[in-house]
């Protein structure tokens, strides 16, 4: 930081090595469910859906679907509106990475 008025942003952080980068939705939710003490096996039974919806997304290779969201939220009451929020910070923190590789 250039002087002390400056505001601390996560990218300035990130640039100082004191964050890393965003994670996506299913990071989080891996989180959500280990402080749960559940397996992505004890989701996929409660929410009805196949083990691998629930390993695709936690891992990064799916998205957060509408579906999947209304299930997490009507079975463990989860705050699904701050998993889209916090994929779409992701989402955008890649392309802005996307750009700034293709201008160097």
């Amino acid at each position: 930081m250039k002087n002390s008025t400056e505001l601390l942003t996560s990218e300035n952080l990130r640039e100082k090595g004191l964050i890393g980068p965003p994670k996506g939705a299913g990071a989080h939710f891996k989180r959500y469910l280990q402080r749960k003490n559940l397996t992505a096996a004890d989701a996929a039974r409660d929410l009805n859906v196949a083990k691998s919806t629930i390993t695709r997304f936690i891992n990064g290779e799916s998205e957060l679907s509408i579906d999947l969201a209304t299930k997490i939220k009507r079975v463990y009451n989860a705050p699904v509106e701050v998993f889209f929020r916090i994929d779409a910070q992701y989402k955008a923190y890649v392309v802005a990475q996307n750009i700034a590789k293709s201008v160097a």
